[in-house]
């Protein structure tokens, strides 16, 4: 049935009589305007010349998404060009406008504004290029097209019309309510003495539930109860953060370490995984989120929930973490504004040894962030916005290491939440599916499988007039797609 659809836009995109209409005039636009910038570049003759787009707009009337794969066309021929190094540093797209990461336009030698306008029943692009090291405009270019109304439409079909290709529900389970946060953690790459194998962890208000699964089935083999002491905030709605992580030991050998936050009690507890038990090792005053590498050195991240509400407060916290020792009395803080959910995008490199002691840069390539306004931001590795973006969505997201993020978006019209999936490399973000979801969603948590990654979204749907929850896994259903990413 995918053969017999993919086959039928074949025909449609490259039948007879397109020759000023659909695909024809975006890709003829996009080929000028690219073949342009590359003929400046070669007619300079310098070699090494790195240069990026960190300006685009578009006033021409057409979609936005129309507009961002315009984006994407010029940028598919200016990549692996030689006569010059391009950097796509485009986050995403908007409101009429292209947001990008300016945290490398220091190593740039040319800047490029890129605009799209409206001229009679003709699209325009123009471009000017502009040189750091000259410090002036040394290039302005203009380029008209005919471009038919339809192309936008078809653009927006093939980018969201095979959602089954995409991510999808790969299963869905009975939970309970209060469910908090939810994580599945395995031995690291290549240990066979833990023994620990898959273990998915269900984090309740009260206690942590430990499970492995047989024959695709939950099956329960460990809890225990977390006593939170005082002061405990009475909240309208639970929340908290579970936090899953190996470090290596002062013997050399992995340690599975455990940290559980919440908007009722100001402590968070560290617990580690230690001769067949979980002993409680430490106690923050703040929500650990997420264990990351910045500039060579281990932290602890996370932020602090304002009392008894279920936002953050504008800060987030990094503590640093040496030798399975926590540096309490020496964090650093980072400014952003208040928020529903963040995370971090890092590049995943399992469990690290005493060899990976000479890497160097930072491991964190971005902050991802939905404000107490519902606006998703965005901030680089160096902790800086870039935006911001001023896309409305719903509270929750989740990141999967540097390749992949997921987005609520809940209606209160229809009492139907959205999934949106954006691939996300190098400080960029494009939307690739989106789903519908019954309900709304709580919680988005990356994590696997089934040995597939993916991500773990908790869902309340009312049904009868009595709310019941789920626990689902969105996964993509062909590995081998866009390269395993």
């Amino acid at each position: 049935m995918v053969s017999c659809v993919l086959a039928f836009f074949v025909f449609i995109l490259s039948g007879p009589g397109m020759r000023c209409g659909y695909a024809q005039g975006l890709e003829t636009l996009a080929g000028k305007v690219s073949n342009s910038i590359l003929d400046y570049f070669t007619a300079q003759g310098e070699g090494n010349t790195r240069f990026s787009i960190i300006k685009f707009e578009n006033f021409s009337g057409v979609t936005d998404l129309a507009a961002h794969k315009f984006y994407q066309q010029v940028a598919a021929r200016l990549e692996g060009r030689p006569q010059a190094l391009y950097n796509d540093l485009m986050i995403d797209f908007s409101q009429k406008k292209g947001e990008f990461n300016l945290n490398r336009v220091d190593r740039l030698d040319y800047l490029i504004y890129l605009k799209l306008i409206k001229n009679l029943d003709k699209v325009g692009a123009g471009i000017a290029i502009f040189s750091r090291s000259l410090d002036k405009i040394v290039s302005i270019k203009y380029f008209e097209e005919d471009f038919s109304p339809g192309e936008s439409n078809i653009y927006e079909t093939v980018d969201y019309g095979f959602k089954g290709l995409g991510f999808s529900r790969q299963i869905e389970i009975d939970a309970d309510k209060y469910l908090l946060d939810f994580k599945s953690i395995s031995n690291p790459a290549g240990d066979r003495e833990l023994e620990i194998g898959v273990q998915y962890f269900f984090f309740y208000p009260g206690e942590i539930e430990i499970f492995k699964t047989q024959d695709k089935q939950f099956k329960k083999i460990f809890s225990f109860k977390l006593e939170w002491g005082r002061p405990y905030y009475p909240v309208m709605d639970y929340e908290g953060k579970l936090c899953l992580f190996y470090r290596v030991g002062d013997d050399g050998n992995p340690v599975l370490y455990l940290t559980a936050g919440s908007n009722f009690s100001p402590r968070s507890k560290v617990l580690t995984y230690k001769n067949n038990l979980w002993q409680e090792v430490a106690v923050l005053d703040f929500v650990p989120i997420k264990a990351i590498r910045l500039n060579n050195s281990d932290y602890l991240a996370g932020a602090l929930y304002d009392e008894g509400k279920n936002y953050f407060k504008e800060k987030l916290v990094l503590v640093p973490f040496t030798a399975g020792k926590l540096d309490t009395e020496n964090p650093l803080e980072k400014k952003v504004v208040p928020f529903y959910a963040v995370d971090f995008s890092i590049l995943s490199r399992g469990l690290r040894d005493a060899s990976d002691a000479s890497e160097s840069g930072e491991n964190v390539t971005g902050v991802h962030l939905i404000d107490s306004d519902y606006n998703y931001r965005f901030y680089a590795g160096d902790f800086q916005e870039r935006g911001p973006a001023l896309e409305r969505r719903g509270s929750a997201l989740a990141a999967l290491d540097g390749q992949w993020l997921a987005l609520s978006d809940y209606s209160f019209s229809t009492q139907k939440d959205k999934l949106y999936f954006y691939k996300i490399e190098e400080g960029s973000k494009q939307a690739v599916y989106e789903n519908i979801i019954n309900g709304r969603v709580i919680f988005i948590s990356a994590g696997s499988w089934q040995e597939r990654p993916g991500f773990w979204v908790y869902v309340e749907e009312v049904k009868n007039d009595n709310p019941v929850y789920r626990l689902q896994f969105w996964s993509k259903n062909i590995d081998k797609e866009e390269g395993n990413n």
